[in-house]
């Protein structure tokens, strides 16, 4: 039995959609943003974010050749800052959320990211 994730709704104010165009982002490590790194935060459109990963990747990347690190630690090294990526990425999507001026309106939890959003709607029908 898989268990239940948490989600966070956020909502648009002044949305003309009868859903006011809800996005529901999971709390806790990201694999798709450990795996893919900038490529998913292109996809979610966080620019800022991915030329940041692009340039510390880039930084570590001369780091480690000019201080001749062996390919263990360049590894090491790699994975880490793909771990740090994981564990912020959702957070940076819910900030971007924010500065937009998405509104947080509460959690979901679900097996999956369906599951949550019918168990948020279910218990507010008014954002409907």
């Amino acid at each position: 039995m898989r268990r239940a994730k948490r989600y966070t709704a956020h909502l648009r104010p002044f949305a003309r959609d009868v859903d006011r165009g809800a996005v529901f982002v999971k709390d806790g490590f990201s694999w798709a943003a450990f795996a893919f790194l900038p490529l998913w935060a292109l996809y979610h459109r966080l620019w800022w974010a991915a030329f940041g990963i692009v340039v510390v990747y880039a930084c570590l990347a001369l780091a480690v050749d000019v201080l001749h690190l062996d390919p263990f630690t360049d590894a090491l090294i790699g994975i880490g800052f793909a771990l740090i990526v994981g564990f912020e990425a959702n957070d940076w999507r819910r900030a971007d959320l924010y500065r937009r001026g998405w509104v947080e309106r509460g959690l979901a939890s679900g097996r999956d990211l369906d599951e949550a959003e019918l168990d948020w709607f279910r218990r507010h029908p008014s954002a409907l």
